[in-house]
């Protein structure tokens, strides 16, 4: 990704969240061409980002993945970046009183999403000469605690999938980085830790911008990396 512009097409899953909606903003104002991702069109509005091509599917399922970055490059012409940044959280609970049902959510919603949107990407890539594919992961994933095993071991899948990936994508030119984040400044998790001290917590926007950097030249070297970002310590 060549200077300060990014004439590029980049596609971003969970486009209509709080951190997705941020990140298409940015890379639209960037010059990127953006398909956004989002799983209910009706969620989405014009505000969100009035110039990105906005495209709806499960990210669960391997037929609507598939479907969908097929309708992408149909649309586009190629795949150039790809940001998953869909997922989910859901914690409070140890093991022993983990359902099925809540680990095989948290699985699909931030592991399964993830491995099928990276797959089909680097398909392409692959086929069309290189590209870059960025996870968001979790800091706490590198040193889980008690009561969310399933959202971190989720999130630590993340991790290893992006460097497995890095690896494979050496020879083909595509470059594979996650950020991990502490807890993000967002509106739902203000209203559900309003006792905790958000001024620490990690701003979206802050995000946004090191999503940005890792698709440039500048961050041409680097690949198979996990950026930590713990907001202000």
């Amino acid at each position: 990704m060549k200077g300060n512009t990014m004439a590029k097409n980049v596609v971003i899953t969970g486009a209509g969240g709080a951190l997705g909606r941020l990140v298409v903003k940015r890379f639209l104002d960037d010059g990127a061409r953006v398909a956004a991702a989002v799983r209910d069109l009706k969620k989405w509005s014009e505000g969100d980002g009035r110039a990105a091509r906005v495209f709806s599917a499960d990210l669960t399922r391997e037929d609507q993945v598939d479907r969908l970055m097929e309708e992408i490059v149909s649309a586009l012409g190629s795949i150039d970046v790809l940001i998953n940044a869909a997922g989910g959280y859901s914690g409070g609970a140890p093991v022993a009183e983990t359902s099925a049902e809540q680990w095989d959510r948290m699985m699909a919603l931030n592991l399964r999403s993830v491995f099928l949107c990276c797959r089909a990407a680097m398909r392409h890539m692959s086929r069309d000469g290189g590209g870059v594919i960025l996870t968001v992961s979790a800091m706490a994933a590198l040193s889980p605690g008690p009561n969310r095993a399933a959202y971190l071991v989720s999130k630590a899948g993340v991790i290893a999938l992006t460097r497995a990936l890095a690896a494979e994508g050496k020879n083909a030119g595509v470059r594979v980085n996650s950020v991990a984040p502490s807890i993000i400044r967002t509106e739902a998790n203000l209203a559900a830790m309003p006792d905790m001290d958000a001024a620490k917590w990690v701003d979206p926007v802050r995000i946004a911008e090191t999503l940005l950097f890792l698709c440039r030249d500048e961050a041409a070297d680097i690949t198979g990396s996990i950026i930590e970002m713990p907001g202000r310590l």
